[in-house]
């Protein structure tokens, strides 16, 4: 009653509310009180609870609880309503509150309430209490769907109803309306429903009827009913609408609502729970609801009939498959046959499709539900006639509860959906889909300015605000589910939002709300573009996406039906015009191929009715095996007939179908696309692009603009241009994936189409190749199908003929067979070629057409591309002006060489005769190197069209030759193996034979090795580079080359001059701290900040400073090292340009300018020459040398050289934009240009290593000749490696790689798995160390090293003109001649002439003169000419070269050598056979030492005296020799001695690699030295050059190795002339060795000068002298610390292994002896150590002796009490034993054999201590009576008489005394001290005083040196300037070297004189400025 009075809107005054909380709170004390006393005994006695007023109360046993949680909730709501209107509210009237009996609607109005607030503002603006009312609002929907809820859930007739009654207002169109008018009604029939439930609820049924008549009342609901709750909201609704009209019919100047307008209002905010309710609502919240209702309703206009496709196919597929949703799905298809088909038609009957299904969806509810009752079963089969079965499989059969839930709720939630699109969607759905009318795009334009330009602050009439919400449903539709429309709207509404919350929100939010508004402005720009981009790729390539799919599926399920899919789009691919046609007849017949599907799973039809057993055929009928038999489709089960034709039975009905559904969504959704476009064009007002490209604005005059127009470019006109190479492509790739005899057809075609070579040839038979294409993909499709197996015929191929047809035969012959099925799924490579066979056709006739020509550019591909074409239409891009011309460059100029290194890896990486033949022709374009490419076009494209024939001849070989591989490979493998060797015949394709059965030790499958993938790979890269030769832009290329190959033929490149003023080298340490100070003023100005987080932050922004810093300097650092090289490489780009396009330098020919100078030499002086170069009006140059010198042809070629580098008048702008590009490169570009341009400047360095990195890890005779040449060759010709040198190591690699690759053929004996496997750590197996050993990466190294003598081939190609030659035979109309000077050249070298007289060698000189009188003379003079001669002429040239940059790389050499020396001491284990297992202290403490060891210290130590005495004699010959008999004897030692005696290979030991790898440092340091010369002059140490802290540090460190400097002194005394005897040379040195340091300390304190009178600074104090002090403090407490350390933290534990126990009695023979080993010794655990502790845990001095060793240190020994040995004592010795103990009154002694002597009593102690020693004692500290606190024994003397001897047998048993458990067994606790590592065993074997004795005392008496006696040396050594003495020591060493001896003892007596002499010494050394 009370809801109903809310419902109903009457009002409570504050008295009628205040009564009837008292009245609910008497209610409810009244039943607590009757429940209380009912508990008594008494009351149920009185009141049985079975009788019939127990069981009526108790149901009310809730209603007290219920009752007070009511009374306190509206209580509570009374309160906050009285709250709020006494705060903000006039009116206090409490008809005005909306309280809510009911919970839920209390909660709603409450959450309202609380939204408004307690501050008094209005409540209509705000929002949340806007969209409480809007739900309020639409209640008739919350009603509706409860009444349908109510009814699934609970299935009874009165529910039934209620079902009916909302199916009803659903359907009609005023459903508000209606809802409204039948409120009190549903409101009625609930509460009488209510009642009943309630009624019936009780325990009453024997007084309540259960039946009426032959129905159960059960059947009407009358046990659960509860769903009331929304009709009162409903009545609430519907009461308060009539009052609001009443008011507006009253009102004079308010207009009328019409029905109209609502039925508008409802289609505009109406959905579900979200619709809106506008009528009432003004101001801002209005206006963004308004906004936000729109967004909404456009969204599920759009896309709600989705949801419906999608409930169609829930509804159809869920549960079981019945013939009513089968119905269901026959609509769905129906409905989409009609859209794809007759677009038109499917929107006129679209309405009437709905209708149908939703009175479909009625007829099914009511049948499903009327069926659930009990009768109801029978009144179907006899209305029907059909039996249960059928009913069930017509979807009629009872269901249990939860069955019937999901049976009912879905088509209930399916009917809902549908009637939301039939009367909200449908219409705004219908005019956006109308491709009719569209708006056009300026329109909405203006439309959303409007609706921006909306006024939030204006109230406008109801009226009003409906017909603009009536235009925005209308305009919202302009796009069906699309792009332009979805996203504007979107992004609008979004937009008007934040426009309505930035004007609403305070200032700081409204900032943050204009910002998201641009943002979302933004985001709605990009999303726009990106779903146009998406759209107009689905137009272009959505049919190839539904073909590709369609074939898919059918090939997945090879049948009858999916033939006709195969026929379709077989056809349509080519013939385009067929295309529309496949899709409209797929989409049929993909439908009828469902809803046959769907069929065939009814229970009705039964497949073993109809299947057909077959007779399996006698073994003389068939050629099939047993076991194959058994697994034939025809003989292994019954053949269902409809499994040909494509269905079957399945479990899962949508799993079977999805594939088929998602086709025909696919289908669908390609006629959605291309209508999506038609209203997109018509909405933007255009027409299609003429050619289907996605970007319309590209064509080929952009294509060069830039890097993103070029993407572009590709992405629209990809196929227009490669398309053809595409389709080659795909056919190998399905020649690949087949590997049968059909796919030699399409090699036929591809070999058909390649000798064509010229496309226009190509497109002549294009037509009749696609045509074929169809026809086979037809024909492969029918072979997959086969015949019918119900007819139970099979093929004839398997019947018993005299030739026999083998499984692995017919399935690579690709035959239709019941046992091997064809793989129906390869057949979709076939079908991607034929798509992309079929657009080649199409380019093949667009490319014809003259937009095609226009927007694509013109497809021709002329052997000579500049034929007709006055110039070349591509713009060069060799001087990079953008990233499009750096990739162009990577393109066009070295992807030939990525092209050959592919060749070269295809060829490597499968080890054939193939193989072989790609490494052949990969050799020899690599010889060609870039003579091919500038060789004419022609001729460079019939050499590589004849390397792709050969490609492709390879791949069509391969399958050719898979027979063999996949259907006789056990015969092969049986009998001729070396053909799959030879060939590497292995089957690529699965399924012909099982892995196992061909695993054959003797001739096993190269399996890593078929295949051709790594053939395609090189045919695609042939194919590309092909196309790159046909490019114009390569004609760039051809031509900069071959402008390089003119300087190289001119001579006029010359990388090494000198430059005029060169600056002095850089560390890349002092460039970055330069760069750093650039930077410190921007990182001080920005760490201002004092707080926290601003100093993190300004950390980091100073670490980020640095690491930038550190790029730049290093990348600074790099350019200056590569200077001089990108200087020349930039003048010479210069020079390449000028020729390119010949143009002159200067006003004059360069040549004549030449020619005039070089005449004019004649008239100068010989002895001295000015030459004056005038270029322009100002410029001059004066060039002084010496001509005597220098040749003249030399002296005009260089200063043409000088002229072009300096004096360069010219401006191009070309080359201008191109340094402009380079100098704006980031830094990650920068850096890389700068590594690349090191790596190009020293590519021979480059190349040399790479040489012995190949050596270091192959480690074979066939590559150590390489090294050795680079050795004894490259590095000591003059001035460089001639061109000779290159071209030997190029062929040696590539030889090299040949022999390799004809070794790893596994026909040889020795490559079998037996032999590899027996010889595997072998150093000396034949193959292993010749390096012709069969192993995976055999010339992985090798391939680099080729690549980089290539690389430095061609990027040094000016260097490598034979010197030898442009000496032999001079040009003598040479425009200029090349000076080539050694490129080595240090900054501190100086320029030495050889003092011998010029030799003139002739390395070429050919014997002319010579008549070959014999045949053996002319072979002499053969050999004389070719090797003889030229190898003197090599020596002749490195020991008396003409020009010679004498440089001194001793230092470094001997560096090497200490380097090599620390290698061999600390890795002495790898040069010994066993040694790997000790270290040297052990080795040289055992006095043995590995024979290789020493054998490497001696030499090493050898070579080091040997180097040394040659560089003090300054020898080349001696160092010539000594560096050939260096190279060969190290690398005889390391490649073949060492491995010898080591047992090791040298590629498996790495300190053996090591230590090469430095000796190979040293012997390019000293090929160096012997090319460059020693220097005239040695002045005293290298170290002693520069006085600085490192120069300082490094020269004390170097006097004090012991021995070091004495072995120098004297070895520079015996080598060295000079006069003065070896103490006075050491007195010499001395001297020196102090004036050096004094000048490092002068130099020092004038760096950092100390101003007088000021103290010493904090810094230096503590950070010298704390040092110092730290360092003496560390000495002295060194021992302690160490031993502690070492036995604490590092020390091992030691454990005992063996404890022995013996007992003596006196003198006599021992009583008991016992020993336990490890089984008995356990060690202590955490509890048994905590035991311990708590033992002694009163105890302190036993604690502090348990505290310092851990559990891990402890063990127990439990020793047996019965002795181990028997007593053997002599009976005499026994009767004196007896009277002993009997009679004797002294003390008998027991002795334990541990060296103590005990008494009987307290004899043993179980606590011992094993400390490092020898000698074990108990622990005393652990007994606190000392000896008496040891534990007492019993002995006893057992005796056992003995069977089989003539004695007994007695031994002894000692137990301890008093023992209650455990008694025969001794427990010892034994403390183990931890002992020191090995590793510290040399120094803990000393002890604290051992320590204190031989290291504390020595380096105290070391210490001490440096402070006492300081008085005696102050006159040497505090001397203010050194520089005169300094001075005087260099002229001493300066007149030796220069052998002016006399002078050198007249020098030393003046130095020894000045030491004599203090006065002397004192003016000596005074300061400069003081004289």
């Amino acid at each position: 009653g009370v809801c109903t009075w809310w419902a109903c809107h009457f009002p409570i005054s504050h008295l009628g509310f205040n009564a009837l909380c008292v009245m609910v709170a008497f209610f409810t004390g009244g039943h607590l009180v009757c429940l209380y006393l009912y508990q008594s005994s008494f009351a149920q006695d009185m009141f049985s609870p079975a009788g019939l007023w127990a069981r009526y109360s108790c149901p009310l046993l809730l209603i007290p609880f219920t009752f007070t949680v009511l009374y306190a909730v509206l209580h509570l709501y009374h309160l906050l309503k009285i709250s709020s209107y006494s705060l903000g509210r006039t009116d206090k009237v409490l008809s005005h509150t909306h309280f809510l009996p009911l919970i839920c609607v209390y909660i709603s109005e409450l959450v309202m309430f609380v939204c408004a607030g307690l501050s008094g503002e209005a409540a209509a603006d705000n929002p949340l209490r806007l969209v409480g009312r809007m739900i309020l609002h639409q209640s008739y929907i919350c009603a509706l769907i409860a009444m349908m809820v109510w009814s699934i859930t609970y299935h009874s007739w009165l529910t039934f109803v209620l079902l009916l009654w909302s199916c009803v207002i659903w359907m009609l169109r005023a459903r508000q309306r209606f809802a409204t008018f039948c409120s009190p009604f549903i409101l009625l029939y609930g509460l009488v429903l209510c009642c009943l439930q309630y009624v019936w609820a009780m325990d009453l049924e024997t007084e309540l009827p259960q039946h009426i008549g032959t129905m159960s009342l059960r059947q009407l609901g009358l046990d659960r009913l509860l769903f009331t709750l929304t009709f009162w909201l409903l009545l609430r609704q519907s009461v308060k609408d009539m009052f609001s009209r009443k008011k507006r019919i009253t009102a004079p100047l308010q207009e009328v609502t019409t029905g109209g307008e609502r039925e508008h209002q409802e289609r505009q905010f109406c959905l579900v729970f979200f619709s809106l309710s506008l009528s009432e609502s003004t101001g801002r919240n209005e206006s963004i609801l308004k906004v936000f209702g729109g967004l909404v309703m456009s969204l599920y206009a759009k896309y709600w009939i989705y949801v419906c496709g999608g409930m169609f196919i829930m509804v159809s597929f869920a549960g079981k498959l019945v013939a009513y949703k089968i119905v269901y799905m026959l609509l769905f298809l129906l409905c989409l046959c009609l859209y794809q088909v007759y677009y038109s038609l499917w929107r006129r009957l679209l309405k009437a499709f709905w209708w149908l299904v939703v009175a479909y969806t009625m007829v099914v509810l009511i049948a499903i539900y009327t069926f659930q009752f009990e009768d109801f079963p029978g009144y179907w089969g006899n209305f029907t006639g059909f039996t249960e079965q059928q009913l069930a499989d017509m979807g009629l059969e009872t269901f249990k509860l939860s069955e019937l839930f999901t049976s009912i709720v879905i088509p209930g939630f399916f009917l809902l959906a549908c009637i939301l699109q039939l009367h909200y969607f449908h219409k705004p759905f219908m005019k956006i889909t109308d491709l009719e009318n569209v708006t056009p795009i300026h329109r909405l334009i203006l439309i959303n300015q409007n609706k921006m330009d909306l006024n939030p602050d204006l109230v406008q009439s109801t009226e009003e605000v409906r017909s603009e919400e009536e235009d925005l449903i209308t305009e919202q539709g302009d796009d069906p589910s699309e792009v332009d429309g979805e996203s504007n709207k979107c992004c609008f509404c979004a937009v008007c939002i934040l426009t309505l919350f930035s004007e609403v929100i305070p200032s700081k939010w409204g900032l943050v709300m204009d910002r998201l508004m641009v943002l979302s402005s933004k985001f709605s720009d990009t999303l726009t573009h990106v779903q146009s981009f998406i759209w107009r790729v689905l137009e272009l390539h959505i049919v190839k996406i539904v073909a590709y799919f369609v074939v898919w599926v059918a090939l997945l399920e090879p049948s009858a039906m999916n033939l006709v899919l195969v026929l379709l789009w077989s056809f349509a691919m080519p013939y385009g015009r067929f295309r529309a046609m496949a899709s409209c007849l797929s989409t049929i017949w993909v439908c009828v191929i469902i809803v046959c599907k769907m069929l065939y799973q009814l229970s009705a039809v039964n497949p073993a009715e109809y299947s057909n057993n077959c007779t399996v055929p006698m073994v003389n009928e068939t050629s099939l095996q047993p076991d194959e038999m058994l697994n034939s489709t025809l003989y292994k089960a019954p053949v269902d007939p409809a499994n040909w034709f494509g269905v079957r039975k399945d479990a899962t009905i949508l799993g079977y179908t999805k594939d088929h559904l998602l086709v025909l969504m696919l289908l669908v959704f390609e006629a959605t696309v291309y209508r999506h476009q038609i209203h997109h064009y018509r909405q933007q007002q255009r027409s299609p692009p003429p050619i289907p490209i996605i970007f319309p604005q590209t064509t080929r005059d952009t294509l060069d603009k830039g890097l993103l127009h070029c993407i572009k470019y590709l992405v629209d006109y990809s196929f227009y241009k490669f398309g053809l190479e595409i389709c080659f492509l795909m056919t190998v790739n399905v020649i690949g994936q087949r590997m049968n005899f059909l796919v030699i057809i399409h090699g036929c075609w591809l070999v058909a189409m390649m000798v064509q070579r010229r496309r226009a040839a190509i497109a002549k038979i294009w037509s009749k190749y696609c045509l074929f294409l169809v026809v086979f993909m037809i024909y492969q499709y029918v072979l997959c199908v086969g015949i019918p197996p119900a007819l139970c015929i099979d093929y004839p191929w398997r019947w018993r003929t005299s030739v026999t047809i083998h499984s692995a035969l017919v399935k690579w012959i690709y035959l239709p067979d019941f046992y091997t099925i064809p793989n129906s799924r390869n057949l979709i490579s076939d079908f991607l070629l034929l798509i992309c066979a079929s657009q080649q056709w199409a380019v093949f006739e667009n490319e014809k057409k003259e937009e095609w020509m226009v927007m694509g550019g013109e497809n021709k591909d002329k052997p000579d591309p500049m034929e007709d074409m006055p110039f070349n239409p591509a713009p060069n891009f060799i001087n990079c002006r953008s990233y499009l011309d750096m990739a162009k460059v990577l393109v066009f100029r070295y992807m030939y060489w990525f092209v050959l290194s592919v060749v070269f890896v295809t060829g490597a990486t499968r080890i054939s005769v193939f193989g072989l033949g790609y490494l052949m022709a990969c050799f020899f374009f690599l010889l060609f190197g870039t003579r091919l490419l500038i060789k004419p076009s022609r001729t460079r494209l019939v050499l590589w069209d004849c390397l792709i024939m050969y490609n492709v001849a390879v791949i069509i070989s391969k399958n050719i030759l898979s027979i063999l591989a996949c259907v006789f490979v056990l015969k092969m493998q049986k009998n001729f193996c070396w053909i799959i060797q030879l060939f590497s015949l292995v089957c690529t394709v699965k399924g012909y034979y099982d892995p196992n059965s061909v695993s054959n030790k003797e001739c096993s499958l190269p399996v890593e090795e078929a295949g051709i993938i790594w053939d395609s790979i090189c045919f695609f890269f042939l194919l590309l580079q092909r196309r790159v030769f046909l490019s114009f832009y390569f004609l760039h290329v051809s031509a900069d080359l071959q402008a390089s190959a003119r300087q190289s033929d001119s001579g006029e490149e010359d990388e090494s001059f000198q430059e005029e003023q060169k600056p002095r080298q850089q560390t890349a340490f002092q460039v970055t701290c330069f760069v750093l100070m650039h930077h410190s003023d921007f990182t001080a100005s920005q760490a201002t900040g004092s707080d926290i987080v601003q100093r993190i932050l300004d950390i980091l922004k100073f670490l980020w400073v640095l690491f930038l810093a550190m790029v730049d300097g290093f990348t600074i650092w790099l350019n200056m090292l590569t200077k001089q090289y990108v200087d020349t490489s930039t003048l010479l780009s210069e020079e390449r340009y000028l020729f390119i396009h010949n143009i002159s330098q200067v006003g004059i020919s360069l040549k004549q300018t030449l020619s005039d100078v070089s005449l004019s030499l004649v008239s100068y002086d010989p002895s001295e020459l000015i030459l004056k170069c005038l270029f322009g009006a100002q410029e001059t140059f004066l060039i002084i040398i010496n001509v005597e010198t220098i040749f003249v042809l030399q002296f005009v070629q260089f200063c043409s050289f000088l002229c072009m580098l300096y004096c360069r008048t010219f401006s191009v702008e070309e080359l201008i934009q191109s340094r402009e590009f380079y100098s704006s490169q980031n830094r990650l570009l920068k850096l890389l240009f700068a590594l690349y341009n090191v790596l190009a400047a020293h590519s021979e360095l480059v190349c040399y290593f790479i040489i012995m990195l190949n050596n270091l890890v192959t480690a074979s005779v066939i590559s150590l000749v390489l090294p050795i040449l680079v050795f004894l060759w490259a590095m000591l010709s003059v001035p460089r490696p001639s061109k000779r040198f290159w071209m030997t190591a190029i062929i040696y690699t590539e030889v090299m790689v040949v022999v390799k690759y004809l070794f790893q053929f596994g026909f040889f004996p020795w490559n079998t798995e037996y032999k590899l496997k027996l010889n595997e750590d072998k150093p000396f197996f034949p193959p292993r160390i010749l390096g012709l050993e069969k192993t995976d990466n055999y010339i992985r190294y090798d391939l680099l090293q080729l690549l980089v003598l290539f690389f430095h081939r061609d990027e040094k190609v000016f260097q490598l003109s034979d010197e030898e030659e442009s000496r032999a035979q001079p040009e003598p109309d040479t425009e200029v001649l090349s000076m080539t000077p050694s490129t080595e050249t240090p900054t501190d070298a100086e320029i030495q002439t050889d003092p011998e007289p010029n030799i003139q060698t002739n390395t070429t000189e050919t014997l002319d003169t010579v008549k070959a009188d014999g045949k053996k003379k002319s072979r002499f003079l053969r050999f004389l000419n070719n090797v003889y001669k030229p190898t003197c002429g090599f020596f002749q040239n490195i020991l008396h070269a003409e020009y010679r940059a004498a440089t001194d790389v001793y230092a470094l050499m001997f560096l090497t050598d200490v380097v090599e020396f620390i290698i061999i001491v600390f890795g002495f284990w790898a040069f010994g056979k066993h040694s790997a297992a000790t270290d040297i202290a052990s080795s040289l403490s055992e006095d043995q030492v590995p024979e290789a060891f020493l054998v490497m210290l001696l030499i090493q130590f050898s070579t080091m005296i040997i180097d040394r005495a040659l560089y003090l004699r300054k020898s080349m010959l001696g160092k010539l020799i000594f560096q050939i008999i260096l190279v060969f004897g190290i690398h005889l030692w390391m490649f073949f001695i060492l491995p010898a005696v080591t047992e090791r290979m040298f590629n498996h030991n790495s300190v053996a690699q090591l230590w090469y790898f430095f000796k190979c440092i040293y012997f390019t340091l000293s090929a160096y030295q012997i090319r460059c010369g020693y220097p005239t002059r040695i002045l005293g140490n290298f170290l002693t050059k520069k006085f600085n802290h490192l120069n300082l540090f490094l020269f004390q460190g170097f006097r004090l190795v012991p021995f070091l400097v004495e072995l120098r002194a004297v070895m520079d005394w015996v080598w060295t002339d000079t006069t003065l005897s070896l103490s006075d040379w050491m007195c010499v040195e001395d001297i020196y060795a102090n004036i050096f340091i004094i000048k490092c300390s002068r130099e020092t304190e004038k760096k950092y000068p100390q101003p007088r009178g000021q103290k010493k600074k904090r810094i230096v104090k503590y950070g010298m002298g704390g040092l110092i002090i730290l360092f003496l403090i560390c000495i002295i407490w060194f021992p302690l610390l160490f031993i502690s350390l070492v036995k604490s933290v590092v020390g091992v534990v030691n454990h005992p292994v063996d404890v022995t126990v013996t007992v003596r009695l006196g003198g006599y023979e021992p009583l008991f002896t016992m020993s336990v080993q490890q089984q008995s010794i356990q060690p202590f655990t955490e509890k048994d150590y905590n035991h311990l502790a708590k033992l002694f845990g009163e105890n302190a001095v036993a604690m502090q002796f348990i505290t310092l060793y851990s559990y891990e240190d402890i063990v127990t020994a439990n020793i047996e009490g019965s002795s181990g040995s028997v007593w053997r004592i002599s009976p005499p010795s026994r009767q004196e034993l007896i009277k002993e103990l009997l009679g004797s009154t002294g003390d008998m002694t027991l002795r334990l054999d541990w060296n103590f002597q005990r008494h009987v009593p307290h004899m043993f102690p179980n606590y011992i201590r094993a400390p490092n020693g020898a000698e074990a004692k108990p622990v005393s500290r652990l007994y606190k009576d000392g000896e008496e606190g040891y534990q007492n024994l019993t002995l006893s003397l057992k005796r056992e008489a003995s069977v089989n001897t003539t004695g007994a047998q007695e031994w002894w048993d000692i137990s301890i005394a008093g023992c209650r458990e455990s008694c025969g067994v001794l427990p010892m606790v034994i403390f183990n001290d931890k002992v020191s590592p090995p590793s510290l065993g040399f120094l803990a074997g000393y002890g604290i005083m051992g320590l204190y004795v031989s290291v504390v005392l020595v380096i105290g008496k070391f210490v001490r040196g440096f402070f006492s006696e300081i008085s005696h040396s102050i006159m040497f050594e505090e001397l203010p300037c050194v520089d005169r003495i300094l001075k005087l020591c260099l002229d001493i060493f300066l007149v030796r070297e220069t052998g002016e001896l006399e002078l050198e003892e007249e020098l030393y007596s003046k130095l020894i004189f000045l030491y004599r002499s203090p006065e002397t010494m004192i003016k000596w050394t005074r300061e400069k400025n003081e004289e």
